[in-house]
């Protein structure tokens, strides 16, 4: 029979034995919660000759160091489509603006046969196209890049959105979108003036893109803020709907013309720059997109 005390010696070198375990496990969960929650090349560290512990430490480490490995190659691979995107973009600007230059000269042109003032003008409308996308890919650049900078200003957001609609009047009725206006007047709000513009151009352009019949653009105070409410119909349903915000994300949900996959992304990031929340609702043939700026969430006046 084994004595009493040789037992307690064996039972007091286990709990010793599971305790230092223990402490070993809680310096690995401490730092895995630091590696987690900042970006750094740390990794897992531990005093302890336990063959168990030292072996899953490195296997952890060997799984941080890959993973590591893979997020640089990643910021890599991001960081040459940037470049090579704003390469690309400004590399196509002037050649553009030279084609459309040619193109709206050969309209003034009253000697031009019909059929070829026919192609001219369909040649003129894909360039204005291909400008609109290339003006959205200059301004996701410029996101990227951080180089935007928010200065908000008492702006009256009925006007500015009053006349943004005015602009997009001939071409929604060319498109035979029925746009009805509820626009509460004389909404004051500190806000970024060309930021907004693009805001509310982006929000049209979308209606003009995928909108079907009939639209409707509210704007008006809520409770301690002021929202802008834009639904439109559609000629099918979204498929993937939680994909909208993502940039270059697109679904030809007209039918009529390809987008780009930017317009929503940038309304969500210049809305957020500005303090702003993007809600998207969809059901069956309808589309909603609803900006919604609160006094809690207005920037501040020297922020970017």
């Amino acid at each position: 029979m084994i004595p009493l005390a040789i037992i307690l010696v064996i039972l007091l070198a286990v709990l010793v034995y599971l305790l230092l375990i223990v402490m070993d496990l809680r310096t690995l969960i401490t730092q895995l919660k630091f590696i987690n929650q900042h970006t750094t090349n740390q990794q897992l560290k531990v005093k302890t000759r336990n063959p168990a512990v030292v072996a899953l430490t490195q296997q952890i480490n060997h799984m941080i160091a890959k993973q590591q490995a893979t997020h640089q190659h990643s910021v890599q691979t991001q960081q040459q489509l940037d470049l090579a995107i704003h390469n690309i973009s400004h590399d196509l600007r002037t050649p553009l603006t030279v084609a459309s230059g040619y193109s709206q000269l050969l309209l003034t042109n009253e000697n031009l046969p019909e059929t070829e003032h026919g192609q001219v003008s369909k040649l003129n409308q894909n360039l204005q196209t291909l400008s609109k996308h290339l003006n959205l890919l200059l301004l996701y650049n410029r996101l990227l890049e951080n180089r935007i900078t928010i200065t908000p200003k008492q702006l009256n957001l009925s006007k500015l959105l009053t006349q943004t609609c005015l602009n997009y009047y001939d071409a929604l009725q060319r498109k035979q979108i029925m746009t009805d206006l509820k626009i509460e007047p004389n909404i004051m709000w500190q806000l970024d003036e060309e930021a907004t513009t693009r805001i509310l151009q982006n929000i049209l352009g979308n209606i003009l893109d995928h909108g079907y019949q009939k639209a409707t653009i509210e704007l008006k105070h809520v409770d301690q803020g002021v929202q802008l409410t834009a639904t439109n119909q559609l000629t099918t349903p979204i498929k993937n709907f939680d994909r909208l915000l993502d940039r270059f994300y697109t679904e030809d949900l007209s039918h009529r013309e390809q987008n780009a996959g930017l317009g929503l992304y940038i309304i969500a990031e210049l809305s957020r720059m500005q303090g702003g929340q993007v809600r998207l609702n969809t059901k069956n043939l309808r589309f909603q997109i609803q900006v919604t700026f609160k006094i809690a969430n207005q920037p501040k006046k020297d922020g970017a």
